[in-house]
């Protein structure tokens, strides 16, 4: 029996865990993946048939996306369910109703619930589950044990392939495309956007956030073959103003269908964006029967979170923690500082995981960083900082931190009058920082597993 939280995560990552890269060995064939969980869930009375479903795929804005939907629909009123991937401190946040993750005797309960179904499917020739498998049909269970009005449901990794693609939907969304996993995924943008698109259901809306011709073409066909609907969804217009808002960077977009002011409690030109796809998602549940009024969407939207993005959790010197891992969202961090916040270049604590292009995210880094100061996060793929330097091969001017609050520690003090400290390169970096910084946080036990 999982008794406590820190059995039951011990348990749950006992299993084939790709984010972690652990008990992988030669990996659980990732093709079986539906199917395990399809067996889970009809263990478990399949309890994803009862929900009303918002189902996300993409490769950029996926968590923006459903933090703006999942707010909306609680200013609306609804008893919302939201699963995503990965945490920032403990595994509890990816199981949320109503802003707030599940408590951990109520994870125990649920977990110590999963077992013999697990042993069942694993018995029955499609092998051991893997984790995600395993937390996809669990936040399924829970939602519905907790009679959620509405589930939103973040994709893993792809669509087609994935554990979350078991279930039928009332909309999908495909947020912006950019190359990445393609050892799984595909070489080109257009094989990748298929497979993110290949959660389309017969008969249910698919909304997908404006990009080029091409993906656009890629995510129709798979649509249509299944004969599901696209909608392309332009970005949110706006100013191009930006500011902080109780440790947020907030900025103002306008109502697409009124030209009203409409708050968003997040920013970035990335996340005009996704507000663009989050609105058209709450109206399009509207025409399904679920009610999101607009004065919800504009509440919500105005309240969304969405920790470790764009977070000033520290003043004199400002610290802004960000959890971007690619050079593309670097990017889009560095000209949100500059062009939108109005923060002059400072010292920037980096870290990566291990299969992340350190250098290409150091050459992104260049308009902002006066000097590098490098650690290696705790996470089990985290880059070592030797490794790091290594990539950089001269690019910044780098000093090496044993821990996180070292690492904060010396960019503070290497920080002039009115400059802004920068933590970036992994949502594990932001992490770190964030409770370096003295944010508080509710921090997983240690849980000892097999590489």
């Amino acid at each position: 029996m999982s008794d406590t939280y820190t059995d039951a995560l011990t348990w749950l990552y006992r299993y084939a865990d790709f984010e972690r890269a652990t008990g992988l060995g030669g990996g659980p064939p990732f093709e079986r993946g539906l199917e395990r969980t399809s067996r889970l869930l009809a263990d478990l009375g399949d309890p994803h048939d009862d929900l009303r479903i918002v189902h996300v795929a993409g490769s950029k804005g996926k968590g923006s996306v459903c933090a703006l939907v999942a707010s909306a629909a609680e200013a609306a009123g609804l008893r919302t369910g939201l699963y995503t991937q990965p945490h920032l401190h403990s595994f509890r946040e990816r199981f949320q109703i109503d802003g707030q993750p599940i408590d951990p005797p109520a994870f125990a309960r649920l977990v110590d619930g999963m077992r013999a179904a697990v042993e069942r499917t694993a018995d029955e020739t499609l092998g051991p589950p893997t984790t995600f498998e395993i937390s996809t049909a669990t936040a399924l269970a829970w939602f519905r044990m907790e009679e959620v009005d509405l589930a939103i449901l973040e994709v893993g990794l792809g669509g087609r392939l994935d554990a979350t693609n078991v279930v039928t939907p009332d909309v999908t969304a495909v947020t912006t495309i950019v190359r990445e996993h393609t050892r799984l995924l595909g070489d080109t943008l257009p094989d990748i956007a298929r497979e993110k698109a290949a959660i389309a259901k017969p008969g249910v809306p698919m909304l997908v956030g404006d990009q080029s011709r091409e993906i656009v073409e890629a995510i129709r066909g798979v649509a249509a073959a299944v004969g599901a609907d696209v909608q392309v969804v332009p970005a949110l217009a706006t100013d191009g103003s930006a500011g902080w808002r109780d440790g947020r960077a907030v900025t103002v977009a306008r109502d697409p269908l009124s030209g009203d002011a409409l708050p968003l409690g997040l920013a970035g030109p990335h996340q005009a964006r996704n507000a663009g796809l989050a609105y058209a998602v709450c109206r399009t549940l509207a025409d399904c029967g679920v009610a999101i009024p607009r004065d919800a969407i504009r509440a919500g939207f105005g309240a969304a979170r969405w920790p470790g993005r764009l977070e000033l959790v520290a003043d004199d010197p400002p610290v802004v923690v960000d959890g971007a891992h690619t050079v593309e969202a670097v990017d889009v961090v560095v000209e949100t500082l500059r062009r939108q916040l109005n923060l002059p270049r400072g010292p920037v604590i980096f870290g990566a995981l291990r299969d992340k292009s350190v250098r290409r995210m150091a050459e992104a880094l260049r308009p902002f960083a006066t000097c590098l100061v490098v650690f290696e996060p705790g996470h089990p793929r985290g880059m070592p900082s030797g490794d790091v330097l290594a990539q950089l091969d001269g690019l910044h001017n780098a000093t090496v931190a044993p821990s996180a609050a070292q690492a904060l520690a010396l960019a503070r003090e290497a920080a002039r009058p009115g400059q802004a400290v920068l933590a970036i390169g992994s949502l594990a970096v932001a992490a770190d920082v964030r409770a370096a910084a003295g944010v508080p946080v509710e921090s997983d036990p240690p849980v000892l597993v097999s590489g």
